[in-house]
């Protein structure tokens, strides 16, 4: 089971890729709707998680039930600059640190996956879990872009 989770991470995160490469440079940064992100907010966003993803998938395999942060994705795109990074950047940190990470938790051992760390607000989450949550984290974002292209 855990090497088709690390292969559905793999595959959202390929999916994720050929979608943003389906837009257009001048529609990145295009707006579809009022008050909703960018492409290239929705990229940056994910570069962003998946750092924390990859720093908590890391902890939870190194240390003894780690403390896992939230982090609030609302001052993100002012405080870490959205709209003046590279969206091809932010592209080539997601589809590198998605191929780490599963690099790494391809070689997990089976006990490993029940590992936990401490999430503020959740309790006690798995490695499994967390491996879940990232998954869908960016098959979510990938339908996002999808409706983001639809609308431009």
């Amino acid at each position: 089971m855990s090497q088709q989770l690390v292969e559905s991470y793999i595959g959202n995160c390929t999916e994720f890729e050929k979608v943003v490469r389906s837009i257009g440079a001048n529609d990145l940064s295009r707006i579809s709707k009022e008050g909703e992100w960018s492409a290239a907010y929705v990229i940056h966003h994910m570069a962003d998680a998946d750092m924390h993803f990859a720093t908590r998938f890391l902890h939870i395999l190194t240390v003894d039930k780690p403390a896992i942060v939230p982090f609030d994705e609302d001052v993100y795109p002012d405080r870490l600059k959205y709209a003046s990074r590279d969206a091809h950047d932010s592209l080539a940190s997601i589809i590198g640190l998605h191929k780490v990470v599963a690099n790494i938790l391809s070689l997990v051992d089976e006990a490993d996956w029940n590992r936990v760390g401490i999430h503020s607000e959740k309790g006690e989450v798995t490695l499994t879990e967390v491996l879940n949550l990232a998954s869908n984290h960016t098959q979510s974002h990938v339908g996002q872009l999808q409706e983001i292209i639809f609308s431009l």
